[in-house]
């Protein structure tokens, strides 16, 4: 195999010439592409562009499983003028960074890329990159959709027509629980974020990361390892981010944003909570709740509680913390963060949640005091059998 320049162009455009390739002109590396045959004898291809690479540090080189479908995912870009973005509802910084950085990449290269999140986006996540654009574009019919860091379609919320109605739909994610819901599924439970997984595929794509998907990229990362503190920090993941950080990404205004930008109302509905701690099983499990009359006198948003729970994750000898948020009369939101012998996944999903072995959370449709009845009932069982 090799890359030739295609002449009578300012951009750099390049074409793979393998014999395999000649033989079958439907290889997703020749101009003439199928859905979704791709060439066995190259492990990536370069999209055509404007100007100059500059090549990143091979600090952390995409994993051989995001190379591997890397290629038949660039087909569903290369087709289409439009890509949606779609995150989760009640987004956070993995969903949002994923979406944006796909979005801030792909657009130098003369992609439109809506982003769409299910409202209300918390406002937590004012100081990502392009966080303006969110919802302020409305995709095409028929534009195939990236969605990210969702488990199920049901995850987008609002957006979830979007989702079920698209032609083609790719799905990127680290959930445990994902249920591979999509067109093309790029799941993988060990990348530290989905993030991880967009700068996996960006690499291997050897598409420009310009600063600010790279900033976003790597808050998606700082968040989702608890600021590199949580046991999904890999090696890969530190890699990722040292790499990030050398194509432009801002470390100190995206720990300053996730760590040190909380609003004073923040603070008053953190002092309910931790007022209102309850210490069970030798401190080894402890929960608090705090209601919409305690969020209504502090000035603070059901979004903002969900900083609280790693406040009650701190304890030494701690197995479990939970929160619960009344989000309405009859809707409470659970957060669960664990640490050795509880998998918080596995008990989110016994409440219809989900999410990751340490991390974890579900929405009851049930009102504060009963949903803390039923699931402390079920915690406190799994308690006793550890003892």
């Amino acid at each position: 195999m090799a890359w030739i320049t295609r002449k009578g162009s300012s951009a750099a455009s390049w074409v793979c010439v393998c014999r395999t390739c000649a033989s079958r002109p439907t290889c997703i590396f020749s101009s003439t592409r199928a859905w979704p045959t791709a060439c066995g004898s190259a492990s990536f291809y370069v999209k055509f562009r404007k100007g100059n690479q500059t090549p990143a540090a091979e600090l952390a080189p995409p994993r051989p499983e995001v190379a591997e479908l890397a290629p038949r995912i660039w087909q569903v870009i290369d087709d289409a003028p439009v890509v949606t973005a779609v995150t989760h509802k009640d987004a956070d910084g993995d969903t949002l960074g994923s979406a944006l950085a796909l979005a801030l990449a792909l657009e130098p290269i003369g992609k439109s890329v809506p982003v769409l999140s299910s409202p209300p986006v918390p406002g937590a996540w004012w100081f990502l990159p392009g966080i303006e654009r969110v919802n302020r574009q409305a995709p095409p019919r028929g534009t195939p959709v990236f969605i990210f860091d969702a488990s199920d379609a049901s995850r987008a919320g609002a957006y979830e027509p979007v989702v079920t109605q698209a032609r083609v739909v790719v799905n990127v994610d680290h959930h445990v629980s994902n249920t591979r819901f999509a067109t093309l599924n790029l799941v993988l439970t060990d990348a530290a974020s989905t993030g991880e997984l967009v700068y996996d595929l960006l690499k291997a794509w050897k598409i420009d990361i310009p600063p600010g998907a790279a900033s976003n990229l790597y808050a998606t990362i700082l968040s989702d390892t608890g600021g590199f503190r949580h046991e999904n920090t890999s090696g890969h993941a530190l890699r990722a981010a040292a790499e990030l950080v050398q194509l432009g990404a801002d470390p100190v205004m995206i720990a300053r944003g996730l760590f040190k930008s909380r609003p004073a109302s923040s603070l008053r509905m953190q002092g309910r909570i931790l007022q209102g701690l309850h210490y069970e099983f030798g401190d080894r499990l402890v929960w608090g709740s705090i209601s919409q009359s305690g969020l209504r006198d502090s000035g603070a948003t059901t979004d903002q509680a969900d900083s609280a729970i790693d406040q009650l994750n701190t304890l030494r000898d701690q197995e479990l913390a939970i929160l619960f948020k009344e989000a309405g009369p009859r809707v409470t939101k659970v957060s669960i963060r664990s640490r050795d012998r509880i998998d918080a996944a596995e008990l989110a999903a016994r409440f219809g949640g989900g999410g990751h072995k340490r991390a974890a959370g579900m929405e009851l449709a049930l009102p504060l005091k009963e949903a803390e009845a039923r699931v402390l009932a079920e915690v406190r069982g799994r308690m006793n059998d550890l003892e």
